[in-house]
C-alpha cells in the first residue's frame, strides 16, 4: 500500500486566506486503497458484495470467533517447555507425556506390593537386592545418594541380614542395591512384613526385625495331683495342684508343635519399587518396559561370587555349594569290605544328606553301598574288600 505523496505522507486541507490548496488525491493512490481492501475481504474468505459496507468488519467477527476454538489440522508442532513450567504456552505431546511419567503413580523408591511377579508394572522393580545400574536409573541414584531412603554399606548389608531392608551404594561406583523386601537373596531372613516406626518396632528405618513370640504362660486344668511330683512347685497352693500355674524346675521333656515362623493370615505377591517414570529417550522399543524388564533379569542373575571361594572345593574330595541351598560332594572312600567302614564327607551338611551313590571301582562284579547316612558321614561296604571306591552326595 502506498502512501500519499505529500512531504510529509499526511493529508492537508486547503487555506483560502492563504491560497494554500489541499492534498490532491490521485487516481493511483485511490485504487491501491481499494485494492488493499478488496484484498482484506478476499483474504477472509469473503466476496466484494456493492450492497454492504460492513463485510471487513462481518469477516473479522467471524474469524476472531473461531479462532476461540481452533481447529489445528495435520501435525503441528511446538517447542517441548521443561516439566514444570506453569505459563500460557501450548503443551506438546512430549510435554504431557514427560509431566504424567512425573507424576503418576508413587513417588520414586516407595515400595508396592504387586499380587503377580511376572506382571509389575512399568517403572517398578522386584525387591530382592539385587545390584542396577546407576546410569539407567539416574533419578532413583540420585534420591538413594540424597538419603531419602535408608541406606547401609554394601558390606553390611550382605555380612548382616536384619539390614538388608535398606539400599545400599551398590559397588561404589556404577551400581546401587535395592533392599530384599522379598526374601530371595541368598543368606536373607524371608519374606517381611512392614509396620510403623514406633513403640516395639526396630526404631531404625530400614533395620528388619527378626520374629520372635510374645511372653506368655499356659495354664494347666482339669487334672489334679495328690501329691507334688519331684520337680514341681504349685507355688503355695496345697498339697494338691488343680487349675493352678506350675512351674518346672531344671530341664523336661518338650515336644516341638507348628511350623519354621510365626506369622499372621497372609497372601503370597512380591514387594517392587518405583524406579523411574518418565523415559529419556524413548524409541520404537517400549523403553519403560525394557527397564523393568532389565531389572526383573538383575533380580533373578546369580553372582559369580555364589559359586566361589568358601562355596567349593575342588580337591580330589570336594563339594560345591549351589545357590538356594542344595550342595554336592564328592570323594574316594577308605578301602571297603563287608565291615562297614565310616566314611566322613569334606563338610558337613547343614542340614541333611538326601543320597549318597557309590561308584565300583574294581571292574569286577561286586556290590558296593551306603547305610547310616548323616549329615556328616556314611557307613560304607563292598562285597569284595580290598579296594576303595568313589561317591558323590548330595544335600542341604
Amino acid at each position: 500500500m502506498q502512501q500519499i505523496d505529500t512531504p510529509d505522507g499526511l493529508f492537508h486541507d486547503g487555506s483560502p486566506s492563504t491560497g494554500e490548496l489541499g492534498t490532491i488525491v490521485s487516481a493511483d493512490w485511490l485504487n491501491s486503497v481499494a485494492r488493499e481492501l478488496e484484498n482484506v475481504v478476499t483474504g477472509l474468505g469473503g466476496s466484494l458484495d456493492p450492497a454492504r459496507n460492513d463485510q471487513i468488519k462481518s469477516l473479522l467477527v467471524e474469524k476472531l470467533a473461531s479462532k476461540h476454538n481452533a481447529v489445528l489440522t495435520g501435525t503441528p508442532v511446538a517447542p517441548t517447555a521443561e516439566v514444570g513450567t506453569a505459563t500460557d504456552q501450548l503443551a506438546t505431546t512430549g510435554f504431557v507425556s514427560k509431566a504424567i511419567g512425573k507424576n503418576t503413580g508413587l513417588p520414586l523408591l516407595f515400595p508396592l506390593w504387586c499380587p503377580n511377579r511376572a506382571a509389575i508394572p512399568a517403572g517398578y522393580a522386584p525387591a530382592d537386592g539385587q545390584a542396577l545400574s546407576r546410569s539407567l536409573y539416574p533419578e532413583a541414584w540420585a534420591g538413594i545418594a540424597a538419603g531419602n531412603v535408608p541406606v547401609a554399606t554394601d558390606a553390611a548389608w550382605l555380612a548382616t541380614p536384619t539390614e538388608r531392608g535398606k539400599f545400599t551404594a551398590g559397588d561404589g561406583s556404577t551400581t546401587f542395591r535395592l533392599p530384599d523386601y522379598n526374601g530371595k537373596s541368598a543368606g536373607s531372613l524371608g519374606a517381611v512384613f512392614m509396620r510403623g516406626d514406633g513403640m516395639l518396632s526396630a526404631g531404625a528405618d530400614g533395620v528388619i526385625q527378626p520374629d520372635e513370640i510374645r511372653s506368655h504362660v499356659h495354664p494347666l486344668s482339669g487334672r489334679t495331683y495328690s501329691a507334688l511330683s519331684t520337680g514341681i512347685s504349685n507355688g503355695g497352693a496345697g498339697s494338691g495342684v488343680n487349675g493352678y500355674l506350675v512351674t518346672v524346675a531344671g530341664e523336661s521333656t518338650a515336644l516341638p508343635a507348628g511350623g519354621v515362623e510365626t506369622r499372621p493370615l497372609n497372601i503370597t505377591g512380591c514387594w517392587v519399587i518405583r524406579l523411574f517414570g518418565a523415559v529419556v529417550n524413548p524409541g520404537a522399543a517400549d523403553a519403560a518396559q525394557l527397564a523393568t524388564e532389565v531389572s526383573k533379569l538383575g533380580a533373578d542373575k546369580v553372582a559369580l561370587t555364589a559359586f566361589l571361594g568358601a562355596n567349593q572345593s575342588l580337591a580330589t574330595s570336594g563339594y560345591q555349594m549351589l545357590p538356594g541351598g542344595l550342595i554336592l560332594q564328592w570323594g574316594t572312600t577308605p578301602v571297603l569290605s563287608t565291615t562297614l567302614t565310616s566314611v566322613a564327607f569334606p563338610i558337613a551338611f547343614p542340614s541333611a544328606c538326601r543320597s549318597v551313590a557309590l561308584t565300583n571301582s574294581t571292574g569286577t562284579n561286586i556290590n558296593v553301598g551306603a547305610t547310616n547316612i548323616t549329615a556328616a558321614k556314611f557307613d560304607g561296604y563292598a562285597s569284595g574288600g580290598g579296594n576303595v571306591h568313589r561317591y558323590i552326595a548330595i544335600g542341604i
